[in-house]
């Protein structure tokens, strides 16, 4: 009498675990400011003052006296 027990347990466990994890951030800021400011001023003042005065004055003053006598006698 021959008795065999044979007995096989094979156990394959393949656990495979991937975890990816990628971020990928850009910020761009711009910030521009131009302040351009011109400023022109042109003040012109011309003043002229002429003042022309003339005064003539002329007296003439002419006296006469003629006095004739004639006595007869």
């Amino acid at each position: 009498t021959t008795a065999t027990t044979t007995t096989t347990t094979v156990s394959t466990t393949t656990e495979t675990t991937t975890t990816t994890t990628e971020t990928t951030t850009t910020t761009t800021q711009t910030t521009t400011t131009t302040t351009e400011t011109t400023t022109t001023t042109t003040v012109t003042t011309t003043t002229t003052t002429e003042t022309t005065t003339t005064t003539t004055e002329t007296t003439t003053t002419t006296t006469e006296t003629t006095t004739t006598t004639t006595e007869t006698t």
